[in-house]
């Protein structure tokens, strides 16, 4: 499962290196993997410190890649 989430992780840091700052429901779609597996490694990132979250957008957060 670890192995997993590893993987998804470096889909979703692919894809917002691709297409730049996108919220939940995208980066779930153009992953590809369950939404448990995106979520894992949306939180596998975050804690690494690669991304940023922009609230900006109540009820939609937007997740990117930090620079």
């Amino acid at each position: 499962m670890i192995e997993n989430i590893g993987v998804t992780a470096g889909k979703v840091f692919q894809f917002l290196k691709t297409k730049g700052p996108s919220p939940l429901h995208q980066i779930q779609k153009g992953v590809g993997e369950n939404p448990a597996a995106t979520n894992q490694a949306i939180g596998w990132l975050a804690r690494e410190g690669k991304l940023t979250v922009d609230q900006s957008q109540k009820n939609r957060p937007s997740y990117a890649l930090r620079e």
